[in-house]
């Protein structure tokens, strides 16, 4: 079975990006998926499969490569302290960050990309009228945008924001939407068929649930240089469900199958043709140990309150190499902890627990919890017994649910699934959703952190707990307060400097798995089928998406 490959530490300055050089130019590459888009909203619209297509129709001022390094898009270089492009006060915590655009560059209908279109995608974001945006995090910080020349301008922050090169992503154009109500943005036709772009593709068909297909956008090439995208066509064509996806890269109907499900893992070895491509993803499954006391779906303590031995015994009782065998063919990255392995030095040195249920059965007899007839332990009256909640409609985490609560048993744990549809889980605070609620003891799911270590600060700083107070804001659904983890994330964006950030994010390291109110158990997969006469793709885990640089793309002639 072909191996994860793995990828060279990334970098928060611009690195050296290469695509090979092409040997043809034109003809069509068929993508395959195996959901649809609905629109083509990069603001407003988080699915996956519209994401996809927005890597090849929008361009944003930087981009991340699939090294997660930071590219120049629109802007000729990346700002960073070292070009003077960021200047900060430490003392007074705000920051500036100077871009320059591109000369030159067009919209797909002729008209200049400037620096109004920036300002312009500013304000839509942080107006409060502007109805539906994803996330205003990171904008709502700039006070004001210091136009300076139709390619000169300059973001003023009101705080320090590390992850400053992820704004912007998709720079909107002005002069086609101005004269759309910001109330009305989000709903209007424009998104469902896009007619201005700044990507290297546009569309030129688009027949829902079946295909769109993307002709090469001329009017990209302005501005950079004579650079043009080889291909003449994309056709990207949606199929019922995964498994036909997986048999049309098999037998040559596409070129390349995206969000290949790791429930397919197994199978791919047997493939031939298509060449499985594989990432660890900037997302984990994790267990996390509700901390909360009183618990507030059974009104006890939980087993492991003031206890901390039942959570390193829970940890070392967990085959997690074996899980991955069984279930993920081998395939996944065990995860050390919160902050993905592909973020490098961010990642630290840490490791996840060890597997050694003899050790676990040690501790826990040394702790006084005592197995009883039934091989189940208990301290005084209290049993040692907890449920895990997941979500009902996943096979692939209900399998590891099981193997979780079979290694829990052998070492005389007592757990009960209590599992649930996954919007019963995962609604809001003030929808009534279990997690955000609290009301559940231990619970499997996915954490997603992206590009930037920050990433964890909502769901492991107490800030974030979701509570009446903060209107159920924050993701810390475990209720984890720890003084010293708060510490280290509120250290590691308060610095732009990257050693600063290094040595915060390492010392959370360190306090996260000395607390042990989470389970890391794998890095999630991210696979892509793909030809080998596809040149230049290289799959890519953050939001920029495996179409990240579909302008290099070429296949042989």
């Amino acid at each position: 079975m072909p191996p994860i490959v793995p990828r060279p530490a990334p970098s928060a300055a611009a690195g050296e990006y290469r695509p090979e050089v092409a040997r043809h130019d034109g003809g069509t590459v068929t993508v395959g998926d195996w959901e649809s888009p609905s629109n083509f909203a990069p603001l407003f619209n988080d699915e996956l499969a519209a994401a996809q297509v927005d890597a090849a129709l929008y361009a944003g001022l930087t981009r991340l490569d699939a090294n997660l390094r930071w590219q120049p898009d629109l802007a000729t270089e990346v700002p960073t302290l070292e070009n003077h492009g960021v200047t900060w006060d430490r003392a007074a915590a705000t920051m500036e960050v100077t871009y320059h655009l591109r000369p030159g560059l067009r919209w797909s209908d002729g008209q200049p990309i400037t620096a109004q279109d920036v300002a312009y995608t500013w304000k839509v974001i942080v107006d409060p009228s502007t109805a539906g945006v994803l996330s205003t995090d990171g904008y709502i910080l700039i006070s004001w945008i210091d136009v300076r020349d139709p390619t000169t301008f300059t973001l003023h922050y009101d705080r320090i924001y590390p992850e400053y090169l992820g704004l912007f992503s998709a720079v909107l154009p002005h002069h086609r939407l101005q004269d759309i109500g910001l109330d009305r943005l989000a709903a209007d036709v424009f998104w469902n068929r896009p007619d201005v772009v700044s990507g290297p593709y546009k569309i030129s068909e688009l027949v829902p649930d079946e295909h769109i297909t993307l002709v090469r956008n001329e009017a990209w090439s302005a501005g950079r240089d004579g650079q043009r995208p080889h291909l003449d066509r994309i056709i990207y064509k949606m199929y019922p469900e995964s498994g036909q996806l997986i048999e049309a890269a098999a037998a040559g109907q596409v070129d390349l199958a995206l969000e290949v499900p790791e429930t397919a893992l197994k199978g791919l070895g047997t493939l031939k043709g298509a060449l499985p491509h594989l990432r660890s993803a900037l997302a984990y499954e994790q267990v996390t140990f509700n901390q909360a006391d009183p618990n507030p779906l059974t009104g006890q303590s939980p087993p492991w309150a003031g206890d901390p031995v039942v959570l390193q015994a829970l940890g070392l009782a967990v085959d997690r190499r074996g899980i991955n065998q069984e279930l993920l063919a081998g395939r996944a990255r065990l995860a050390d902890s919160p902050i993905p392995s592909a973020l490098g030095d961010f990642h630290g040195t840490g490791r996840g627990p060890a597997y050694d249920p003899q050790r676990a059965n040690q501790l826990l007899d040394g702790d006084g919890w005592l197995r009883g007839s039934d091989g189940i332990r208990a301290k005084g009256q209290r049993r040692l017994s907890f449920s895990i909640s997941t979500t009902l409609d996943n096979p692939l985490r209900l399998a590891v649910q099981e193997r979780l609560i079979a290694d829990w048993r052998a070492v005389g744990v007592e757990v009960t699934a209590r599992d649930a549809r996954p919007v019963d889980l995962f609604s809001g605070y003030a929808e009534q959703g279990k997690l955000a609620r609290g009301q559940f003891e231990a619970g499997l799911w996915t954490w997603s952190i992206g590009p930037d270590p920050d990433g964890v600060y909502p769901i492991e700083h107490s800030s974030a707990i979701p509570n009446d107070q903060n209107e159920g804001k924050g993701s810390n659904f475990g209720r984890l307060q720890d003084p010293q983890i708060d510490h280290f994330l509120d250290a590691g964006r308060a610095s732009v400097l990257e050693a600063d950030r290094t040595r915060a994010y390492a010392a959370f390291v360190r306090a996260y798995a000395t607390h042990g109110a989470e389970l890391p158990l794998y890095e999630r997969v991210l696979t892509v089928l793909a030809w080998p006469h596809l040149h230049n793709l290289l799959v890519n885990p953050g939001p920029n998406t495996t179409l990240w640089n579909v302008q290099d793309w070429w296949v042989d002639g």
